[in-house]
């Protein structure tokens, strides 16, 4: 290990988690090896944040100071990266299993892999990665038909992993140029894993690693909102990479889903 420079890049947007942003830093900084981490945090709170100093190797707060979207601020926060491997966190995860450094050791140079997410009953989290996106399993899955691909036991490929914990070479992410900045919120976790299956990468889960994601702890949306939002990105998902026949056609059935 290089002791100058850190040998993995966490970065962690918050908005309106601070409670979470707290837990999930004092949890990384008690694995053995943070002083090994570097963690930048990018702050969309319309508020500046005072935090705590940890033993990180590197510690940095990027302020924003306002809401300018989940890909937009990974993005920011990916410019400041400085090791050669980088893990895209959630605010509200924690419980960091103890073997969770090793997660470098799965990385290769063109692969994206995500650790086991759980959910805080620690049962795998649904729909924390799954296979290709397209209408006909779209479908499927409204019947409640799929593969729960989140439940293997050992390390398999998967089309698309979740954001909540996404992890790759500096050197790929910024070959892909990031996450696509037209994604506010949700989708941009599946369009990047979709560019770097196009451009030759891989996607794997590794459940030998994991952590726990209490999940939806940093939107303060009504059920509503969150569901317009849900669909524009998923319409801007399936016009980018389905094709706009079958976007047409999940709009029809969307309607009568309704």
């Amino acid at each position: 290990m290089n002791p100058f420079q850190a040998n993995v890049s966490f970065v962690i947007v918050n908005y309106n988690s601070i409670t979470d942003l707290l837990r999930c830093l004092s949890d990384l900084s008690s694995l053995k090896q943070a002083h090994f981490f570097e963690v930048i945090i990018v702050n969309n709170d319309t508020k500046k944040i005072h935090l705590p100093q940890y033993t990180f190797f590197r510690q940095i707060c990027v302020e924003i100071n306002n809401n300018v979207g989940y890909s937009t601020a990974n993005n920011i926060g990916l410019k400041h990266v400085s090791s050669p491997i980088v893990c895209f966190l959630n605010p509200d995860t924690h419980s960091f299993s103890f073997n969770f450094f090793s997660i470098i050791d799965y990385i290769q140079p063109r692969t994206i892999v995500s650790p086991l997410i759980l959910s805080k009953n620690r049962k795998p989290q649904k729909w924390s990665n799954g296979n290709k996106i397209t209408l006909w399993r779209t479908i499927l899955h409204n019947f409640g038909f799929y593969t729960k691909t989140w439940q293997s036991k050992k390390m398999i490929p998967v089309h698309w992993v979740s954001g909540a914990a996404l992890c790759s070479t500096t050197a790929f992410l910024r070959e892909l140029n990031g996450f696509d900045e037209t994604f506010f919120l949700y989708f941009e976790d599946v369009d990047l894993c979709e560019r770097a299956h196009q451009v030759g990468g891989s996607v794997q889960f590794v459940p030998q690693i994991s952590l726990v994601h209490t999940s939806g702890q940093s939107s303060k949306k009504t059920s509503k909102n969150q569901k317009k939002c849900y669909y524009i990105s998923q319409d801007r998902f399936f016009n980018k990479h389905v094709g706009v026949f079958q976007l047409f056609l999940l709009r029809i059935l969307r309607i009568f889903h309704k």
